[in-house]
């Protein structure tokens, strides 16, 4: 049970549960405040379990105004301290009665005092006295260092420590003071600036500045750092590199100090598979053990053939002779096997990581033959087994022992066919003589006495009729001060020809002078069209005309230049090198011959403009609103064949553009005649042309078919092809005659003209087929165009 003691400004005394309540006020009172009256009471004070409590006494006018009344409770001890400006209890004068007095003896104010006997008392022992002027000598310092204290105690501040993470300090230093005292988390610190010094294991020394006044109660959160810890790591013996967070940190095996926390860490070897992994690393200086199994990035590679002793190849390093066990990193290769003496044998192979691979036992065949192929005339264009292989004089590797069926076709001679057989490792020679297929070609025209010239040999007269072979030639039609007639004539036996001449003015003289060829800095190679007036579009009664088709006058009156083949991929990929072609089905479209496509029209518009500027030429298109247009009057840069310009082109057949069909004007299609839908191409699309067989399932390289009557190559065949014309359905009258058109200004699509690896429709095969699109296809390409001034 605690004590009880009240201290006022004359001292401390013990109290009892009877001296309570105890009474304030004045002289004689249980606690003397100053300004009240002796007898007058103000207050009662009492301690029970809720604490103190004050209770004014009724009538109390004044109060307690000046006086603090509190308990203060400590080590089982309760205190009732009263704190005010003046003292209790003093000695008060006495008092007389009125009564007591001498009425005559008043007047002087004198009051007798009677004598009473003194009876001296007995003297004190000396040496309690001696004992208490000891004892101050003892009691007087002691109490000096009990109010210093008292004065330190209610002067200090209150400070709690608390960490975060809470943990228990092993010590804790208020720098620049010696005089604080803790109790637990609780310190009492003299007022002032200080540095706070806390250390708990396992965490770096926390400080940081502390300010103190007097008598504050203060918590301070002091913030912990974890300190490192150390990790050991185990390869098994495997020379590896360690990353944590993204940062090398070094080799393994071997030991690191890591900061606590989650790591993530990537252990990397050469030849093995990155291992990723997280680690929690608990730090506070302790030590972490890590075992690491790295999984080989390689595996057992085992190659036998026969016969043995052949070298083996992956993606062309050599790797050693059969029968061979070696270690090859994953990936895919390249696996060649080759043996002088036999056939090289090749295949893609995969290789998985720590998974051992057999390949063979591989039996290599016996090496192929050798066949070369001439013929009479050269230049003819070679096909075996239906696959087209080059032009003559050619030599061929063959598998032997096989029979090969070899066709050999020039335009202009009756195409050879032979079966041969080759040997292993010999060479056979196959010679041809081709028999000329001749055509009658009359020439007529205006003036008489020109000059006629076949393929650049006179043959006198222009107004003559000759029997020429059914192949491409130049005719040309000549007379001093006049222009040139030239034309291409392609001769068909049966087929009588009619070519109509008539040189030009002194104008078309000029003309004449422009070259018959330019060439592109792509290498590409752009033929002069003098134009000429056609009837564009077909008629009524053709067989499977649409709607689109109507007939029209068209005078094509500026000489141009038109390119004999599409642009190629590789032309286009100098323009825009990331581009792709891609596959269709698993065929390549993206040969750097085969035709570019999955281009839009705009995409080769920019083409177009590209190159004009590249060859210092006014470029024929200006961006509006971020699309391309042609300008108008068209400049001499280069660009997309006009609609008219392309179908004059294609329908000629060396003496006007009237013919139906790129071979001809009459079904069915010709062996050779172009790339489309044959029947190599079933498993590409529905429609494919019975009987017929190209030697191509996709897009062939360029110029793999025989020119047409002009000298350019894949008009209506191969690809489809852009033009610079805007759609529209054309009606106009039988005499209206559209000059150089270029189609309308606005429209939503642009025209597209010929026919694809993928049309097996044969009314598609028309010259005069139309068709609208914006964007590109995978058999629809373009080729170049620009006026020659």
């Amino acid at each position: 049970m605690s004590s009880l003691w009240l201290e006022d400004p004359l001292g401390v005394r013990p109290l009892s549960a009877a001296d309570l309540p105890l009474s304030v006020g004045g002289p004689g009172a249980d606690i003397v405040v100053p300004g009240c009256a002796p007898g007058e009471l103000r207050a009662r004070v009492t301690v029970d379990a809720d604490g103190l409590r004050v209770v004014p006494e009724p009538g109390a006018i004044d109060g307690l105004a000046g006086v603090g009344i509190r308990l203060d409770e400590e080590s089982g001890r309760q205190t009732i301290v009263v704190t005010h400006g003046g003292v209790a209890n003093l000695t008060q004068p006495p008092l007389a009665g009125h009564g007591d007095l001498d009425p005559g003896e008043q007047g002087d104010d004198r009051v007798p005092i009677p004598v009473i006997e003194y009876e001296p008392r007995p003297p004190r022992h000396s040496r309690r006295r001696r004992l208490r002027g000891r004892a101050g000598f003892i009691l007087w310092p002691a109490l000096g260092v009990v109010a210093l204290a008292f004065a330190w105690l209610f002067t200090a501040a209150t400070v709690v420590i608390a960490t975060t993470p809470a943990a228990e300090p092993e010590s804790v230093d208020f720098r620049g003071t010696a005089f604080e005292l803790g109790f637990s988390d609780r310190w009492l610190v003299p007022p002032g600036d200080y540095e706070l010094e806390v250390v708990v294991p396992g965490y770096r020394t926390a400080r940081q500045p502390l300010q103190l006044a007097r008598g504050q109660a203060r918590e301070v959160i002091v913030g912990l750092e974890r300190l490192p810890g150390l990790v050991a790591f185990d390869t098994g013996g495997i020379a590896a590199t360690l990353v944590v967070d993204g940062i090398v940190r070094g080799e393994l095996p071997g030991e690191f100090e890591l900061e606590a926390g989650t790591r993530e860490l990537a252990i990397r070897a050469p030849r093995y598979v990155e291992k990723a992994l997280r680690l929690e690393v608990t730090g506070g200086g302790e030590r972490q053990a890590v075992s690491v199994a790295l999984q080989p990035g390689f595996a057992a590679l085992t190659v036998q053939s026969v016969p043995a002793g052949a070298r083996v190849l992956a993606d062309g390093r050599e790797l050693g002779q059969t029968p061979l066990t070696t270690e090859l990193d994953a990936g895919r290769y390249t696996l060649a096997i080759v043996h002088p003496q036999f056939r090289r044998f090749e295949s893609q192979v995969t290789v998985q990581a720590g998974k051992p691979l057999l390949i063979g036992p591989v039996e290599l065949g016996l090496p192929d033959g050798r066949l070369v192929l001439r013929s009479n005339p050269a230049g003819a264009d070679v096909s075996i087994g239906g696959q087209y292989r080059g032009r003559t004089p050619l030599a061929v590797a063959l598998a032997p022992g096989l029979p090969q069926e070899v066709l050999i076709s020039k335009a202009g001679f009756a195409p050879a066919t032979r079966t041969v057989r080759v040997e292993s490792g010999r060479e056979s020679v196959l010679a041809l003589e081709l028999d000329a297929v001749l055509g009658e070609i009359r020439v007529s025209g205006e003036p008489a006495d020109a000059e006629l010239f076949i393929d650049g040999v006179s043959r006198g007269p222009a107004n003559q009729a000759l029997m020429l072979p059914a192949a491409p030639h130049q005719l040309e039609v000549r007379k001093a001060g006049l222009q040139t007639f030239r034309s291409t004539v392609l001769p068909q036996a049966g087929q009588p020809q009619l070519v109509e001449y008539r040189l030009s003015s002194p104008e078309a003289a000029r003309r004449a002078g422009l070259p018959a060829r330019v060439t592109t800095g792509l290498g590409g190679e752009l033929r002069l069209v003098s134009g000429g007036r056609f009837v564009m579009g077909s008629p009524r009664r053709e067989a499977g005309r649409r709607s689109n088709e109507a007939e029209r006058n068209v005078l094509l009156r500026r000489p141009f230049y038109l390119a004999r083949h599409p642009v190629t991929n590789r032309e286009f990929r100098e323009f825009r090198a990331g581009h792709l072609s891609g596959i269709f089905r698993e065929e390549t479209l993206d040969l750097d011959r085969q035709p570019v496509v999955r281009v839009g029209w705009q995409d080769a518009a920019a083409f177009c403009n590209w190159l004009s500027e590249r060859e210092k030429l006014v470029p024929a298109y200006q961006l509006r609103d971020g699309r391309y247009e042609l300008i108008e009057p068209a400049t001499t840069g280069y660009r997309l064949p006009t609609e008219a310009e392309w179908e004059f082109v294609a329908r000629h057949d060396g003496q006007a553009a009237r013919r139906r069909y790129p071979w001809g004007d009459a079904l069915p299609v010709a062996a050779g005649a172009g790339n489309w839908a044959d029947v190599a191409a079933i498993y590409l699309t529905p429609v494919t042309i019975s009987g017929y067989n190209d030697g191509f399932r996709v897009a062939a390289p360029v110029g793999s078919f025989a020119a047409s009557a002009l000298g350019f190559y894949d008009l209506g065949g191969n690809v489809f092809e852009w033009t610079t014309d805007r759609y529209s359905i054309y009606v106009v009258g039988p005499d209206h005659v559209a000059t150089d058109p270029v189609g309308p200004r606005d429209g939503d699509g642009y025209v597209i003209r010929g026919a694809g690896w993928l049309t097996g429709k044969l009314t598609e095969l028309r010259l005069a087929a139309r068709d609208v699109g914006v964007s590109g296809r995978p058999d629809l390409g373009f080729r170049l165009a620009r006026y020659a001034e």
